[in-house]
């Protein structure tokens, strides 16, 4: 809402500006409005002298602004300070009459200082007392304390690291032990028991002092002017002796260890113990220093010679430098050395083993292979070429990866021309369109005189399967001929025990007196497969076998691995069918049928399996 004015009209009783009621109403309004301010509609109500809070228990807040503080009459609150503004004044704060000034427990009237709960009050600081401090009921101590020099405790007085009672001039422990960490001091002359100290000297009225069966430690010197007689004596630091001195047969005199007339010196370890010497020189000629032995005298020669028939043995040898048969050793690019045998012959011969014979090596045992063998994963690496570690594939051959490494791999064709020309060289191929489970179609181009492969499948597939094949055969003048034929094979044993293959073909129908492809069949063990195999049969003339010859088939496989129970055929008058009975016996079977009025006929190609079993 915006501020109404009141229209007090052009001139003093005009009649033009508002009415006493129109006025009122406007500056009722404007009241509303300033009242409704967060800042003067307010909680807090201002009575004479007096500032209250109109809400129950609640607390009144005084905020100044930014850096501001709240000011009274020589006070500043500051954040939590109360600071006296005026130079040089005390901040007091007093109590009335007998009533004590009570902050955080600790009640203050006067110089008297209280706990509000009548307990104790902990000063957990130092505490520095500069007058007399005096105890009604004594007092106890629980850490380090210090006190002014020359204060006094009963009798007794503290000054400058002294302790002195001046009254009965003596200070007694009674029958408690008296302990240092640091220096105990006495005076010149100071008796304890039998025993005066005097001037660094000990001594005992008795002429003797004993230390029972105690250690005797020292981190000084320990100077004996007289005879020592020792029963045993350990040294774990460094000990000094003024002259020499003799243990048993041994004489230590500065840095030299001496034995007695004609006695050696052995030095043994304990147990699995060495005797380590950092650098040792044996007759001021030879040197032991670290790992390194050398002469020490100038020029010398460094001779290992072994006694008798024995040798010196070297495990590995490394040559710096010299020479080998006048070859240098040594230097960054080594010279090839030539080394003379220590025994002059022509051939090396391990008996029953291998022959080395000039740039020769064979085996000398009658019939015996020469074999290269590597280790693990390793090959047999010659002139930069690595042989295979493992035998590859029948009818592979090897190759290389152009990095002198060598490996088997399979050649779908092989020529013994090295070029490829028109009408030198006929390539033939190998193929199979696979249909359904059962059916396939497939050929061979070149079948010459020898034998092919035309077809082949997996033994475990198929117990039987069932060719038509169209072959192509050229006669020698050229003239092209036809033959077709029925062609079955099975997988079984004659005799219960070996699988192999069996095939015979039928219905052979030929254009010319020349033969058809002759079809036979195999199992090739390499692979587990059966095999179709195909020959050119006797041309018309009847004088070679024919070399040019193409062959088609349609194949339907049969087995106990088959998609068996297929049905193909979406004609209604043709219909083909994979059926199986699993179980035949003597007793009759419906092996399939058909309905008389569906089809006029049928074409069946039965497999029959038949297990026997042996007793």
């Amino acid at each position: 809402m915006t501020q109404e004015v009141i229209d007090i009209g052009v001139n003093a009783d005009d009649g033009t500006g508002d009415s006493l009621y129109e006025a009122g109403q406007k500056i009722n309004n404007n009241f509303t409005e300033l009242f409704a301010k967060a800042s003067v509609d307010a909680d807090i109500k201002f009575f004479g002298n007096n500032i209250t809070s109109r809400l129950s228990n609640a607390d009144i807040f005084v905020h100044p602004s930014g850096t501001g503080n709240v000011l009274f009459p020589s006070i500043r609150l500051n954040d939590n300070n109360i600071e006296a503004l005026n130079s040089n004044d005390d901040l007091k704060i007093e109590a009335n009459g007998s009533g004590r000034v009570t902050i955080a427990g600790l009640g203050f009237s006067g110089t008297t200082i209280s706990a509000t709960d009548s307990s104790s009050v902990n000063i957990n600081e130092n505490l520095i007392v500069d007058g007399d401090y005096t105890t009604a009921d004594g007092f106890s101590f629980t850490g380090a304390q210090t006190f002014a020099s020359g204060m006094l405790f009963g009798n007794l007085q503290l000054s400058d690291g002294l302790i002195v009672d001046g009254i009965s001039g003596q200070i007694s422990f009674g029958d408690e032990n008296l302990t240092s960490t640091g220096t105990l001091s006495a005076a010149t002359g100071s008796q304890f028991g039998q025993i005066d100290l005097l001037s660094g000297i000990i001594n005992d009225s008795s002429g003797s002092i004993s230390f029972g069966n105690e250690n005797l430690s020292t981190t000084g010197t320990l100077d004996v002017s007289g005879l020592t007689t020792m029963g045993s004596i350990s040294v774990s630091g460094a000990t000094s002796f003024a002259d020499s001195i003799t243990v048993d047969n041994l004489t230590f005199n500065d840095n030299i260890i001496s034995t007695s007339s004609n006695a050696d010196l052995r030095l043994t370890p304990g147990g699995t113990g060495v005797v380590n010497v950092s650098n040792l020189t044996i007759d001021s000629s030879l040197n032991f220093s670290d790992n390194v032995l050398k002469v020490t005298t100038s020029n010398a020669d460094f001779d290992l010679a072994a006694s008798g028939t024995g040798s010196v043995v070297i495990n590995n040898v490394n040559l710096d430098a010299g020479t080998i048969d006048n070859t240098v050793i040594g230097a960054s690019e080594p010279a090839a050395g030539n080394f003379t045998q220590p025994i002059g012959y022509d051939t090396l011969v391990i008996p029953n083993k291998i022959t080395f014979s000039g740039n020769t090596m064979s085996s000398n045992r009658s019939n015996d292979n020469l074999e290269f063998e590597a280790s693990g994963s390793g090959k047999v690496v010659i002139n930069g070429l690595a042989l295979p570690n493992s035998d590859g594939e029948t009818g592979e051959f090897i190759q290389t990866d152009g990095s002198g490494n060598l490996t088997f791999a399979g050649v779908s064709i092989s020529f013994s021309e090295s070029t490829i020309q028109d009408a030198q060289a006929t390539i033939g191929f190998t193929s199979e369109v696979v249909i359904d489970a059962n059916i396939s179609t497939g050929e061979n181009e070149s079948i010459t005189a020898g034998t092919s492969m035309i077809n082949d499948f997996a033994s475990s597939k198929y117990d039987s399967a069932f060719y038509v094949a169209l072959s192509r055969v050229e006669e020698a003048d050229s003239s092209i001929e036809f033959q077709m034929q029925k062609h079955t094979l099975a997988r079984g044993t004659n005799d219960g025990s070996t699988f192999d293959s069996f095939s015979g073909s039928t219905q052979i129908v030929r254009t010319s007196a020349a033969e058809e492809v002759q079809l036979s069949t195999d199992i090739r063990a390499a692979n587990d497969k059966v095999r179709l195999l195909g020959a050119g049969g006797k041309l018309a003339d009847g004088s070679t076998n024919s070399a040019i010859n193409t062959l088609h088939f349609f194949r339907i496989g049969l087995g106990d691995n088959d998609s068996s129970g297929t049905q193909a055929g979406s004609s209604e008058y043709t219909q083909q069918q994979t059926l199986v009975t699993a179980d035949l016996d003597s007793a009759a079977a419906t092996l399939d049928s058909f309905s008389a009025s569906s089809f006029r006929g049928a074409k069946y190609y039965i497999s029959v399996k038949i297990v026997i079993f042996i007793f």
